[in-house]
């Protein structure tokens, strides 16, 4: 049944997870992250209300107050468990940054910040906490893809630490864990000083810039001379865009259809110091038969073609709806913690708790009971949400913390109608 492979499919994932927790706080991170899965709000007290708890509230409060799990290790397991259920040769991730909105003028991270997404009815300027989150991209059935959080790091209120400092921390965490990788990331990180570094531990990158980023074809072949070689040749300009050769395409962009106008060409830009990048103007069609301003996509990669780069770098659109998730559905909006550490790891908590979910859905979407959850939304893609739905319907109350033996070092999830004892 789907209850027992959910149960198999835990048992095993939240055993390889436990190497990164302490021994003596396994227990309770596991009734703290079962709890996260089968309550979506964001308070420690729902998530422990999911279960049957069966330790006094301070033995909760303790372990997240005190960060007695590592948030780095956790992360790095994460992600180990990612590639190990859905094993790739190239991954893509993704780096981005989300705001919070916060009420309080005092708390970890809090501080006003710009609003650069130009959301409607909401200010310039917001009262906020800034997270900067690494997602992995996982190819899904039907050849979509889906974005699974890995870390998300608070952004301290003031200091040099930026979020392109921050940006460099987070890559260079899974280091060595990958064997090979591709960055995706919007215009603000496309910055010559994450470029290059990234650069030089052989990390592929492929991002949007401003359409005025200056860009120049390469320097024609010239007779010998002294002095330097000639690094840029003649510039890219508005005039030479438009004799550019054009092509159209139907590909499948963020989430649909789009008839799409590229134009294409290898440059060198003059903010990577004369790297040679691939170019891509691209156009779609709006709904009144017009184009729409061209977005230009760089790739290091220059080998890849143009339908190659917008195919890829339209995965990046994914992380816009995990963000959403998380602060509407998985309860980020509400995560209230008295320090930084404590918040980052009650955080990495409730991402992990996310992804488990996820991951759960790609697995056994077959099986997934999908007219006795949701009839409506017959032949729907299986998502996190509807099978945390199903999953609050089989597995709350249930006694976790017995359910990790501390000699073997293993969980094993307790079937959901049966005695304690009777464990799948």
């Amino acid at each position: 049944s789907l209850a027992a492979n959910v149960c198999l499919l835990l048992s095993e994932w939240i055993s390889f997870l436990l190497v990164a927790v302490p021994p003596r706080s396994r227990r309770t991170f596991v009734e703290l992250l079962i709890g996260c899965m089968l309550n979506p709000e964001g308070w420690v007290t729902r998530a422990i209300g999911a279960i049957r708890r069966e330790a006094h509230w301070t033995t909760y409060y303790k372990l997240i107050e005190r960060a007695h799990v590592s948030v780095a290790e956790l992360s790095i397991r994460l992600l180990q468990l990612v590639l190990w259920v859905f094993p790739a040769e190239l991954v893509n991730v993704i780096i981005d940054d989300s705001l919070v909105p916060r009420c309080a003028k005092s708390g970890p991270g809090i501080s006003v910040k710009h609003d650069h997404s130009h959301k409607a009815n909401r200010p310039t300027f917001l009262n906020s906490q800034c997270w900067v989150t690494l997602a992995l991209v996982v190819r899904v059935r039907l050849g979509s893809a889906l974005t699974v959080p890995i870390r998300s790091w608070l952004l301290e209120e003031s200091g040099q630490r930026g979020k392109l400092w921050v940006a460099r921390q987070l890559m260079d965490s899974i280091k060595g864990q990958v064997k090979g990788v591709r960055l995706l990331i919007d215009a603000w990180f496309m910055r010559r000083s994450l470029i290059l570094l990234l650069l030089e531990q052989q990390v592929r990158i492929i991002g949007q810039v401003r359409r005025d980023t200056a860009l120049f074809f390469p320097p024609e072949p010239e007779p010998k001379r002294r002095g330097r070689k000639r690094k840029y040749g003649q510039r890219i300009d508005v005039a030479w865009l438009d004799i550019l050769p054009v092509q159209e395409m139907e590909l499948t962009l963020y989430g649909k259809e789009q008839r799409v106008r590229v134009r294409s060409v290898i440059a060198v830009a003059r903010f990577l110091k004369g790297l040679p990048v691939r170019a891509v103007w691209c156009e779609m069609l709006l709904t009144d038969h017009t184009w729409s301003r061209p977005r230009l996509i760089l790739a290091t990669e220059t080998d890849l073609s143009a339908r190659q780069v917008v195919e890829i770098y339209a995965e990046r659109w994914g992380i816009e709806p995990l963000f959403h998730n998380l602060k509407r559905w998985w309860g980020v909006a509400n995560l209230w913690q008295q320090s930084k550490a404590a918040l980052e790891l009650w955080m990495q908590i409730r991402s992990t708790a996310y992804a488990l979910t996820q991951m759960l859905a790609l697995r056994s979407w077959e099986s997934f009971p999908l007219m006795a959850i949701a009839p409506w939304r017959k032949g729907a893609m299986i998502t996190a949400g509807l099978f945390g739905q199903w999953m609050r319907i089989q597995f709350i109350g249930l006694p976790v913390r017995d359910a990790y033996d501390p000699k073997s070092g293993q969980f094993v999830m307790p079937f959901p109608g049966q005695d304690q004892r009777l464990q799948c």
